[in-house]
């Protein structure tokens, strides 16, 4: 598969977006499932998964250092997209993944250790584009790419796979194969992390 999109479409894992357990179970016909809420329901939602004996794909969006470590040490997940931070919606509100940058380093969701851990439990990382296409100040967007280009560094020295998807919701938000790895050579992705980073 090509590419990770939140609607159906050839040559792309068809992914639902659910904040919950009732929503995860509601409907089954999927290649698999993109969790965006806090560790206790993803935990919930996973659980349920595995007790309907659901084989296909499980992702969770990102938030800080923490989040991200407890999430990849204790949930059998596929893929942790956007670990830079994202928005994430909880119950009904929507919680802004607000991550502070220190004086010598930004905050970008992974480290070191984070990284390895990713490796070692073959999680893919993945580019979210889709949401930064969305951002509309170009300072936002320039602190997330930024986030994003620390990220690269951190997951090659870790061995750790990166990916870039659309995570569309329609057509008009698909990014091609070749536009998806252009992005991944502006970010600094070596010639083999562009070519592998839209293999899902």
């Amino acid at each position: 598969m090509k590419d990770l999109d939140l609607f159906k479409f050839k040559d792309s894992v068809y992914l639902r977006e659910v904040k919950n357990k009732e929503e995860a179970l509601r409907d089954l016909d999927c290649d698999g499932f993109l969790i965006r809420s806090g560790e206790s329901e993803a935990r919930r939602i996973i659980a349920s998964l595995k007790d309907k004996k659901f084989g296909g794909k499980i992702a969770l969006v990102g938030g800080d250092d923490a989040f991200n470590r407890r999430a990849l040490e204790s949930l059998k997940i596929d893929y942790l997209v956007s670990p830079e931070g994202a928005s994430r919606e909880i119950g009904n509100k929507k919680l802004e993944i607000r991550i502070k940058d220190t004086l010598k380093q930004r905050d970008s969701g992974l480290n070191h250790v984070v990284a390895k851990i990713a490796a070692e439990k073959r999680v893919k990382i993945v580019i979210d584009l889709g949401e930064i296409r969305q951002l509309t100040s170009g300072a936002q967007a320039s602190r997330k790419i930024a986030r994003i280009m620390q990220n690269v560094l951190v997951c090659r020295k870790a061995g750790c796979s990166l990916r870039i998807a659309s995570l569309a919701l329609d057509k008009s938000g698909i990014v091609d194969v070749k536009g998806r790895q252009s992005f991944g050579v502006t970010i600094g992705m070596s010639s083999e992390e562009v070519r592998d980073c839209v293999e899902f």
